[in-house]
């Protein structure tokens, strides 16, 4: 989105989303229906193993929230890493800064603070090899610039991986990490046309990147890739499909990092699908109806890699799907949810509380790694900086 916009949507949800919020959710632990497919296998690392007894559905109100000092105020999404959430911050309009929380400590810490000036950092993420980051700055690196960076660890000097110019496109890069890699999509307008690339950077090598991929931009749109071992997916958008589809069509495909010969894999999915997000035993996306946009809220698939079982998660429009060990989670187009999915006992619950701000509230950021989960919250009936909150979730 244009850097002067990244502030704003998370400071306003938007007016449906105040008047809905003040709607009741309670939580549903309705398992939805399996739905037939033929999708081929996506087996995952683990060898089949005996069926067992589903676990019982999450309680929510076993789930204790927890939220941060309000001083410390996310300029964009919060996200779950590595046992830590993570946010950008600054000062004004711009975005300078990386902050982490770590439960369990006493307070928030700033890990890196850019000397770009009026910076944005649109996107950040962590493993157990370090963080990585996507910035921009108009000053700096021209309208529409952006960079990608490596960052060991706090206070250290960061590490450029990849750097380009989407002044038409109007998006930075999205990015994923985990202990061996950073990946990153994005678009890039040189003089000998515009393109869309994958880029990979190998923590044992970081200091010589390269890219996996590249398009032009008017056969493909590269969207948020998502690693799991050495499988890299990611969305596509077509700008070049049959205008009688009422718009792109948009797809999800797989990288064998394992074989640096192997072509990108389609997958067949279940028609227009987007936002991935895995783990060996999952695969969670976003399905919108024939005409939508692949950006717009949606309905979300979930597949187990290992019988094959296709579901769709029972909430009528989502956003950004997160997964960790066990659940999903996501946002909700009402924000007045906190949702959490379980996979394996086919239950939703909605975590949301009054209590948590002694007063009606909007959710949204959610993303969750491992455990833990990340969210912000703001009265739904004010105006007012959001909160950062958190939560451990069961095994």
């Amino acid at each position: 989105m244009p850097i002067a916009e990244l502030r704003g949507r998370v400071l306003r949800l938007g007016a449906a989303a105040l008047a809905l919020s003040a709607i009741a959710c309670a939580p549903s632990i309705s398992p939805p229906p399996i739905e037939p497919t033929d999708l081929p296998a996506t087996p995952s690392s683990h060898a089949s193993v005996p069926a067992t007894p589903r676990p019982t559905a999450i309680d929510p109100s076993s789930i204790e929230l927890h939220l941060l000092d309000a001083a410390y105020t996310p300029g964009g999404e919060t996200v779950s890493a590595a046992g830590q959430i993570l946010w950008a911050g600054g000062r004004d309009r711009w975005l300078p800064e990386i902050w982490r929380f770590v439960p369990g400590s006493p307070t928030p810490e700033r890990i890196y603070d850019s000397n770009v000036p009026e910076s944005i950092i649109s996107s950040v993420v962590a493993s157990a090899s370090g963080y990585a980051f996507v910035e921009q700055s108009e000053p700096a690196f021209g309208g529409g610039g952006w960079r990608v960076w490596y960052l060991p660890g706090s206070g250290a000097d960061p590490i450029q991986l990849d750097w380009g110019v989407a002044a038409e496109a109007g998006f930075p890069p999205t990015i994923a990490m985990d202990d061996e890699r950073v990946v990153w999509a994005g678009f890039d307008e040189p003089q000998t046309g515009f393109v869309t690339r994958i880029g990979m950077a190998e923590i044992a090598d970081i200091e010589h990147p390269r890219t996996l991929l590249e398009r032009p931009v008017d056969k493909s749109l590269i969207w948020y890739p998502a690693l799991e071992g050495d499988e890299l997916w990611y969305g596509t958008i077509d700008p070049a499909s049959d205008p009688a589809a009422q718009g792109p069509e948009y797809t999800l495909e797989k990288l064998d990092l394992s074989n640096p010969l192997a072509a990108p894999a389609p997958f067949p999915g279940t028609g227009h699908d987007f936002n991935p997000a895995v783990n060996d035993e999952f695969l969670v996306w976003k399905a919108n109806r024939r005409g939508d946009a692949a950006l717009n809220w949606g309905t979300l698939k979930i597949l187990d890699r290992r019988s094959q079982e296709l579901r769709t998660i029972p909430v009528g429009d989502a956003n950004r799907p997160s997964m960790g060990d066990r659940f999903v989670t996501f946002e909700e187009i009402t924000h007045s949810t906190l949702p959490v999915y379980d996979p394996v006992s086919l239950a939703l619950a909605n975590l949301a509380s009054d209590r948590i701000l002694g007063r009606p509230s909007m959710y949204g950021g959610e993303s969750i790694s491992g455990r833990l989960l990340a969210f912000f919250v703001q009265p739904a009936d004010a105006l007012a900086q959001p909160r950062i909150g958190w939560a451990i979730l069961p095994e």
